[in-house]
């Protein structure tokens, strides 16, 4: 869904019914403002020079009998900072006997843990997977495989008070800086190198000599990107829009509305700039946004922040595929370039529907491991190929070969087993998926089906078999890659059967999956090689080939097959480079081009693009 103003407005009238069908963000939400009202109700102070911080008339005192230090107590890797998600703060509210409940959940809001579960959860993220670069725009907040321990460590190595103290800083002084704060971003990796003196900040251990060195450079990160001006906003919150999260606020700012009320700013200037400009900057905007809406009351301005964080934090490629299945006919068709992630879209989908939690063993849904029971419901993923069959899909007589006899007997196809077992169990959820659908001729395949998939629950009469329908349970996904050009065209009596949700190239996410294995710098100069790539095969300068010819994500993220494993991160080279144009790349383009390449001017260009290429990074 893309935000207009004309949608806000209908939303605005409509916020109520918005809130109750969203209980989960709403809770959040309320949870958050609580806390912020307590926290700018304390009196704290914090006395630098005796090392002393006061709650009240209470000196906190750090395992019973210790004054904690004031600033960061990291990054040594001690029980704080193991790896595992929450189990930081859970130490840390150990360590403060007496305030065990302002731990948790200062802790929770900074590393985007539900508060009762304590399991981290990307919508109430603050923090993104990026680690090394000074902005959360391209950072993304899942990747496969990849450590979430950004959030995780953000939370752990930041002491409460100090939060407590900067959020009332927040609120309490318009001039205040950045450099006031005592936060630190993370337990550092060897992902930042800085040459800095040590910090006074810094409790140096004999082992801790590489991570002294990045502390300096973790701050001067952590200004650029979202925590603090989250903390701020919220203690500004009777004032400014205040976001329940890094993706609200990103996906606000990316929405037709956003990038209109931003007027001189793109989203990206706003997400990457540094603290002390932003708190000056996001009051003007938040003063347009509030003006378009007539809204100056505290009351209205905090459900107007609770409705944009609720819509904003719908808004993903997953909700919105899940939302399209569940209408209509309940199937759709993912679409896109090559690379894009439809598949992989598609087993998201599966999660969702299924209401699998994050790292669940998905295979124990699969419908062919028949000795599988769930409660929850079932997938299948099939491939349609060229020789693929009404008799496969549905069923039909089929030869069986006996030795030397051949023999007839009839089989039921993987679609109406799959539908049987449905109509079985109508309260569990059961997702087919079909990938490079358009690979079979369609109409052949899918036969009687046509109607059954316009109307749903009702009967047809199929051949052998006789009463069939699909049931109201059964959802289908589709995936096809609409610029292969030998194939079949998508059956027009089979298009209204299906929405339709295209995916285009989503480059960002090479920074997450490639983080841990290749250099900030030169990852960072990898990922614009890929855009640019991308640029020029659009381009009229370059082969001039419309949109849907660009290369998807998963084509760049090959890159890893050529690098050799290392302990730390390496620099990527021409070597890997040219490795992966001549396996992955061309290959792909010259399918693209077809007879044209046989063009001088167009094999020029392609040369040009790859020689750009495969220069180092």
């Amino acid at each position: 869904m893309n935000l207009t103003a004309e949608k806000l407005k209908i939303f605005w009238k409509n916020k109520d019914s918005i809130f109750n069908k969203h209980e989960n963000h709403e809770k959040r939400f309320d949870k958050i403002d609580t806390l912020i009202k307590d926290i700018l109700k304390v009196e704290m102070k914090i006395t630098i020079a005796t090392n002393e911080v006061k709650i009240g008339n209470n000196l906190v005192k750090y395992e019973k009998d210790k004054t904690p230090t004031i600033e960061y107590f990291g990054p040594s890797k001690d029980e704080m900072t193991i790896d595992k998600a929450y189990s930081g703060v859970e130490q840390m509210s150990k360590k403060f006997e007496g305030h065990e409940e302002i731990v948790n959940k200062v802790g929770c809001i900074l590393g985007g843990f539900d508060f009762k579960s304590h399991k981290m959860i990307d919508s109430y993220r603050i923090l993104s997977n990026t680690i090394a670069k000074k902005d959360d725009y391209h950072g993304t907040l899942t990747s496969t495989g990849q450590s979430r321990h950004p959030s995780s460590h953000f939370a752990d190595n930041n002491y409460f008070f100090n939060i407590m103290k900067f959020i009332q800083d927040c609120k309490n002084n318009k001039e205040v800086k950045f450099a006031d704060s005592r936060m630190v971003m993370r337990y550092p990796s060897c992902h930042i190198n800085s040459q800095d003196n040590k910090s006074r900040f810094f409790p140096v251990d004999k082992d801790d000599s590489d991570c002294t060195n990045e502390y300096a450079a973790q701050r001067e990160v952590l200004k650029y990107r979202f925590p603090p001006k989250f903390l701020w906003m919220w203690a500004n919150k009777d004032k400014v829009i205040h976001p329940l999260s890094l993706m609200a606020f990103r996906n606000f700012l990316n929405s037709e509305f956003g990038k209109k009320i931003l007027k001189n700013y793109t989203p990206e200037n706003i997400t990457n700039m540094e603290f002390d400009e932003f708190i000056k900057i996001w009051s003007k905007i938040s003063g347009r946004i509030l003006l378009s809406l007539k809204i100056d009351k505290e009351q209205d301005i905090r459900d107007l922040s609770k409705l944009i964080s609720i819509i904003m934090t719908q808004e993903t490629d997953i909700k919105n595929i899940s939302d399209l299945l569940k209408s209509g006919n309940k199937a759709v068709i993912l679409w896109g370039p090559p690379g894009t992630g439809k598949t992989y879209e598609s087993m998201q989908v599966v999660q969702e529907l299924l209401g699998l939690k994050n790292g669940e063993d998905i295979e124990k849904y699969n419908f062919s491991k028949k000795e599988n029971t769930h409660d929850k419901g079932y997938y299948e993923i099939i491939q349609f190929h060229p020789n693929y069959t009404y008799e496969d899909f549905i069923g039909g007589i089929s030869p069986k070969l006996d030795g030397g006899n051949v023999s007839y007997e009839l089989r039921e196809g993987i679609f109406k087993r799959f539908c049987d077992k449905a109509a079985k169990s109508s309260e569990k959820k059961f997702i087919f998926i079909i990938d490079e659908i358009n690979r079979a001729e369609l109409s052949a395949v899918f036969g009687e089906l046509l109607y059954a998939l316009e109307y749903r629950g009702k009967s047809i009469n199929l051949p052998h078999f006789g009463n069939f329908t699909i049931p109201e349970n059964v959802y289908i996904i589709g995936t096809m890659n609409n610029v292969d050009k030998s194939l079949v065209t998508f059956d027009l009596a089979l298009r209204r059967r299906f929405g339709f949700f295209k995916l285009m190239p989503k480059l960002d996410v090479i920074y997450d999956v490639l983080s841990e294995r290749i250099e900030p710098d030169s990852l960072e100069n990898y990922v614009k090689k890929c855009k640019k790539l991308n640029e020029s095969i659009i381009d009229n300068e370059g082969l001039a080939l419309e949109k849907d010819y660009q290369i998807g994500q998963a084509y760049f993220i090959k890159i890893q097959d050529f690098i050799n494993e290392s302990d730390t991160p390496i620099k990527i080279s021409s070597f890997e480079l040219e490795k992966l144009w001549a396996y992955s790349i061309e290959p792909l383009l010259e399918e693209y081009l077809g007879m044209s390449i046989e063009d001088e001017e167009i094999y020029k260009k392609l040369k040009k693009l790859k020689d750009d290429f495969l220069k180092d990074v």
